[in-house]
């Protein structure tokens, strides 16, 4: 009898362990899908990544150097709203094909993205179709109108004023929900995004989709993470990181959320304007202007494009395309962006280009 109770009694011990057991690793599993580490948002004028690992963390008085101080955007600084800081800051990559998006905070505010975006997952992006955005409301929004805007090249842009801007965007595997969009100007989404020639978020995503043409058996480390001043509704800017598994790309940029002509209450989303956008306009073409004149004329010797040789069509018909003496990328525009401080380029079929082992650009297309 004493045996049997004996038995049973080490039996019972060992069932109360292995329940121990399961429940820690249903516990940690669920602590790496959802407690994810993200900034918090700013006190004064910094931010910092939270301490305690909590997405929707109240403001706090710490800070933390890895994480840019508040400056006001001005178009000196960054011309095409975006600043390279210098290399990525990752702690940790997800996991080939992992998205993970941060919990809105204790404000509803959009905390966060990362990624570990692959071929694949951007070719996913790319084909799907984009989903209906016009119920999501990020905070800050309802305050939006169609305005006209100068942009970074000096044209003027009419449209609205504010974007539902994604943090990894749709043609990198971002999703169309809350949890991916802040409520963002037209220049920080885009910038001038005329003639290839990209600013604002879609500079970082460029880049990403470039090296992932290049390398599509690679995975880019994606890190876009809104920074908000106090309990503003509304982020002063984005910083990104972007971080290549062999290293080749590897940037840390902030991407400003503003538009040169307006002031924006960023505690509530309200704007108006404070110049006229022909006026702004002007001033940003002269300023254009100027850099093009000023350039040493050995500098300028330098980078003066080769028009291609060649003709545009081939004899069997198809389609042409643009290559350079050292690119990886081939193109269809000869205004592209991607082909501004190019020594030599030719026409080829698509077919020859692809055997010299490029890819489209990210830019125009190819």
């Amino acid at each position: 009898m004493q045996r049997t109770k004996s038995r049973f009694a080490r039996l019972m011990r060992s069932m109360l362990l292995l329940s121990c057991v399961l429940a820690i690793g249903f516990a940690g599993g669920n602590y790496v899908a959802h407690n994810v580490e993200w900034p918090s948002v700013t006190q004064g004028s910094q931010a910092r990544p939270s301490s305690d690992a909590d997405p929707g963390a109240e403001a706090s008085t710490q800070t933390d150097s890895q994480y840019p101080a508040f400056e006001e955007w001005t178009q000196d600084s960054a011309p095409n709203y975006y600043q390279v800081l210098g290399a990525a800051q990752v702690e940790e990559a997800p996991q080939p094909g992992e998205v993970r998006y941060g919990e809105p905070d204790g404000l509803g505010r959009t905390t966060g993205v990362v990624a570990g975006v692959t071929f694949d997952l951007m070719e996913e992006g790319l084909s799907r179709e984009r989903g209906d955005l016009s119920s999501v409301y990020p905070t800050g929004w309802g305050h939006n109108r169609e305005v006209d805007m100068a942009m970074p090249d000096g044209t003027i842009y009419h449209g609205s004023l504010f974007n539902r801007s994604h943090l990894l965007a749709k043609s990198l595997g971002g999703d169309d929900e809350l949890h991916n969009l802040i409520t963002g100007t037209r220049a920080q989404n885009v910038g001038a995004n005329i003639n290839g020639v990209e600013g604002g978020m879609a500079y970082c995503e460029g880049l990403a989709r470039d090296w992932l043409w290049a390398h599509r058996r690679g995975t880019v480390t994606y890190r876009a993470v809104p920074i908000y001043k106090d309990s503003d509704l509304v982020a002063r800017c984005v910083v990104v990181d972007l971080l290549s598994n062999d290293g080749s790309l590897n940037q840390r940029v902030v991407v400003h959320n503003a538009a040169r002509g307006f002031a924006i209450n960023y505690a509530t989303g309200e704007f108006e304007a404070t110049e006229s956008a022909e006026d702004v306009a002007a001033d940003i073409r002269r300023g254009l202007q100027t850099r093009e004149v000023s350039v040493p004329a050995e500098q300028e010797a330098d980078d003066t494009q080769v028009v291609p040789q060649g003709s545009p069509e081939s004899e069997n018909g198809e389609r042409m395309v643009i290559v350079t003496g050292s690119g990886e990328a081939y193109h269809h525009d000869e205004t592209c962006g991607g082909l501004t401080h190019a020594k030599s380029m030719r026409w080829v079929s698509v077919s020859e280009a692809e055997e010299m082992g490029r890819h489209p650009c990210g830019i125009c297309g190819g």
